[in-house]
């Protein structure tokens, strides 16, 4: 991260402190609110007390003291960390880019800027738009207006400064785009990236001074928002942590000043939102292909699985047929002993019927063929006898072999 040093200007910091809160100064400065209080009790720069902004916040005016006369100021040294932006490798090149984007000047507002199509459209309809004094200009859904929410004392600067930002992306060779029937209905698309961003006109809340005659405590006492003319634009980017994302007017600058800075910005808001898009996608593919890997090893599990209980079944079979075998063996040294020959052929016919049955189990040797094969083929055909088609359903032959069964055929 690339880091510069620079002091502590002790005026400017009392300047800003009485500005703004100490926890959103702090983020400008890249530090800690601890931190930043911690520097100005060294520079003996006093700060606002508790409460102090939300009696700003209701109208309240309060005084702040006096920055006090400091002999033999200490030089307290600041590190500036500038953001670092992620980007992919083949991107690095675009930060020079950016980097002179961001430092060039803001160039001046055209005729031909403000005669852009998205800036006419515009103004004519929000400038004939209804709204009270002191309320927001807003358009119907079902039209392409740029993302302007300002009152109507604004729109004349709004209009301007989004001509310039228009002018500048497509320069640098982006493109705007307006949507309809969306809040957030502008964007640019930067690096293929789709920047959400607004212009904006900030608002504070003024609570009115309680009525001269009103005595009771349950009195009310509304709280107005009133438009101050501060100008910001903000980047619709909640996720793109570490990078500015929001620009708006100062007592150092106005915003038309720092539109580079702001086209810089959405830049390097792009190019990070790329080098995590890509971060994201690499990390679901290497996800992806874990899960594969796991999933292919599982297979081979049951893969094995079966072929061991295919084992195991073989093996069962393989024992009955041993035990026939060897039962068959006994009846067969039974029938020798015999002396009547018919008894004796009765056994034999018998030995050999077991013998086919026993070479049906074995695994180890071809399976012959035997009635119990048909079970299912004779139960379908049951099944079909069973149905009022059943005369269609079984064949000649076995019609024949049995007339004194009466048919059943089809009324």
């Amino acid at each position: 991260m690339h880091r510069q040093n620079s002091t502590w200007n002790r005026q400017e910091l009392y300047e800003k402190v009485w500005q703004f809160p100490l926890r959103k100064l702090a983020v400008e400065y890249g530090i800690s609110d601890v931190g930043l209080a911690k520097v100005c009790r060294k520079l003996e720069i006093p700060l606002p007390g508790l409460g102090h902004w939300t009696r700003i916040a209701c109208g309240h005016t309060i005084a702040r003291p006096p920055l006090p006369v400091m002999e033999n100021i200490p030089v307290l040294i600041r590190q500036i960390r500038e953001p670092e932006t992620r980007v992919l490798p083949e991107d690095t090149p675009e930060l020079e880019r950016i980097e002179r984007v961001a430092a060039a000047t803001t160039p001046s507002v055209t005729k031909a800027m403000l005669a852009h199509p998205f800036i006419e459209k515009t103004r004519l309809l929000l400038n004939e738009a209804r709204s009270r004094d002191g309320e927001k200009l807003w358009a119907s859904h079902e039209a392409e207006w740029l993302d302007l929410r300002v009152t109507k004392n604004c729109l004349a600067r709004a209009l301007r400064i989004m001509a310039v930002i228009i002018h500048m992306l497509e320069r640098e060779g982006f493109r705007l785009i307006v949507e309809k029937k969306r809040s957030e209905s502008t964007s640019a698309i930067v690096y293929g990236e789709t920047i959400r961003f607004g212009l904006i006109e900030r608002s504070r809340q003024v609570k009115p001074s309680p009525k001269p005659n009103s005595s009771s405590p349950s009195s009310y006492n509304p709280i107005r928002i009133e438009p101050t003319g501060v100008l910001s634009i903000e980047v619709w980017k909640y996720y793109a942590e570490g990078l500015q994302k929001t620009w708006r007017d100062r007592e150092s600058a106005r915003l038309e000043e720092q539109l580079p800075k702001c086209i810089a910005g959405m830049m390097r808001i792009a190019l990070k939102e790329r080098a995590e898009r890509d971060k994201r996608e690499k990390e679901e593919q290497a996800k992806q292909k874990r899960i594969d890997e796991v999933r292919a090893e599982l297979r081979q599990i049951e893969k094995e699985e079966k072929k061991i209980k295919a084992l195991e079944r073989e093996a069962i079979r393989w024992r009955r047929a041993e035990r026939l075998r060897a039962y068959i063996e006994a009846v067969r040294r039974d029938a020798v002993r015999k002396t009547d020959p018919e008894d004796q052929a009765e056994v034999m016919e018998w030995i050999e019927w077991a013998e086919w049955q026993a070479d049906r189990i074995d695994p180890l040797k071809p399976s012959p063929r035997s009635l119990v094969d048909d079970k299912e083929k004779v139960i379908r055909r049951l099944q079909a006898v069973q149905g009022w088609w059943w005369a269609k359903s079984i064949p000649e032959e076995e019609s024949e072999a049995t007339p004194s069964e009466p048919q059943r055929v089809q009324s």
